[in-house]
């Protein structure tokens, strides 16, 4: 029996929308999970899963503790974990789910893949969660007297990652969805060696606060935080099913319109992509953006290690555009190709965050988003449909560039420019340099 009880409560938002998917194909390809109330909710695995994966990489922690903590089982021998989390249910009435669509665009031709089998485009659509909705929280750590100052560590450094942007749950973290934080948080324990704080407990006040010192959580990250400006006009597609709402709008998430992290993903991985098929080198896209082999469904799948954030976009302003179809032989408009859509037309605002971050880095991996961010910087790089017209065109305003506690800004007016972009220069080198070793090699 333990000898106390530390408790975390909060509330936990929903930074991005969330895919926490239930398996079944009623309203998507694949629609989140419900409680027996019909409503969205958080599986408490979700949320232990990304925690323990998260906190087991600090140096800090001895793997034995580790285990203990978190429970195990080996072989003959195993333990209960110390930490119970409840499942996570909304604080809403009606929680908002939406239906968005996704393609598969073929790098080769910029066009969606065709499925062989059914001779159509690879297009697929998934239910999330909205952004801004809450869960409640609760999470119970037992300690004895001997791992009490180990669970008041774990108790703080849990409250401490809760409490900023740095975790994901559900399915397409890399493109930005389920970004939490938590909120509201009340952190306490109960001695059960104390008669006050069992009656606490039995009743359910709220117990004593403590301190502690939370432990590292050291990681190599790179990151690009970048501010653009739309040259022009911006559409990701998004579909109504009313007959007398335009053919096309641009995507939105609750009131906002977004830059999906799925569109700016495939977008840099395009990019990448040809980067490094001109400099001879595979493996680096696969190891840096993760895979999949579909027509090897038993061959290990592998996650990526860059994530993309979901931007939000300024007020822009949307117009309703009619265009056709023109028969390149007769020079007529096709019989029925008559469509119209609502694109987003710049008013000269930034747009901010967007942001590039990519866990255990290496420097030939930095050097290359850094070559996909000229590109996208200085608007070679197009984001988003119907790019054939001149839409999704971005320019540069400044960006902020981290890694391991170092910083560069770049923007055009910063009167040290040359020297902070020598501070880069290691990052390109290390990617260009691959070349020569690969053609010595070959």
């Amino acid at each position: 029996m333990a000898d106390g009880k530390i408790v975390l409560k909060g509330i936990i938002e929903l930074l991005s929308p969330a895919l926490i998917g239930s398996g079944n194909d009623e309203h998507s390809d694949c629609d989140v999970i419900l409680d027996a109330d019909g409503k969205p909710f958080i599986p408490a695995t979700s949320l232990i899963g990304v925690l323990q994966h998260l906190i087991k990489k600090s140096p800090a922690i001895k793997e034995d503790d580790h285990n203990k903590f978190w429970g195990y089982t080996e072989k003959d021998k195993g333990q209960q974990s110390m930490i119970i989390c409840s499942d996570l249910y909304s604080e809403q009435e009606k929680p908002v789910t939406v239906v968005r669509d996704g393609i598969k665009i073929d790098n080769k031709t910029g066009v969606v893949e065709i499925d062989e089998k059914k001779k159509t485009g690879k297009k697929y659509d998934y239910e999330v969660i909205e952004k801004g909705e809450k869960f409640r929280l609760k999470i119970e750590i037992g300690f004895s007297d001997e791992t009490k100052a180990f669970c008041e560590k774990m108790a703080v450094t849990i409250c401490n990652v809760l409490k900023g942007d740095k975790i994901s749950i559900g399915a397409k973290t890399n493109s930005g969805l389920g970004k939490i934080e938590l909120k509201d948080e009340k952190l306490y324990k109960y001695n059960f060696t104390n008669k006050q704080d069992v009656f606490k407990w039995l009743t359910r006040k709220e117990g004593n606060s403590f301190s502690a010192t939370p432990f590292p959580l050291e990681k190599s990250v790179f990151t690009i935080n970048a501010t653009l400006k739309l040259k022009n006009s911006f559409i990701i597609r998004s579909y109504s099913e009313d007959a007398n709402a335009p053919d096309a709008i641009s995507i939105k998430s609750g009131k906002d319109f977004v830059i999906t992290g799925t569109s700016l993903k495939g977008a840099i991985r395009s990019r990448a992509e040809r980067i490094v098929n001109t400099l001879g080198k595979k493996g680096i896209i696969e190891d840096l953006f993760g895979y999949v082999k579909e027509d090897d469904p038993l061959d290990k799948a592998r996650k990526g290690r860059i994530q993309i954030d979901e931007v939000k976009l300024p007020d822009y302003t949307s117009e309703m555009q009619s265009r056709i179809k023109i028969d390149r032989f007769t020079g007529g408009v096709m019989p029925g190709a008559l469509f119209d859509s609502m694109p987003l037309f710049s008013k000269d605002e930034e747009i901010k965050n967007v942001k590039i971050t990519i866990t255990d880095y290496e420097a030939r991996e930095a050097g290359l988003m850094l070559l996909v961010l000229k590109d996208l910087w200085t608007g070679d790089l197009a984001v988003g449909g119907e790019k054939n017209v001149g839409r999704g065109v971005f320019e540069g305003v400044e960006a902020n560039i981290s890694w391991n506690g170092n910083s560069t800004p770049v923007n055009l007016t910063n009167a040290n420019l040359s020297t902070e972009l020598k501070k880069l220069e290691h990052f390109v080198k290390a990617l260009t340099e691959l070349k020569e070793v690969v053609n010595a090699e070959s």
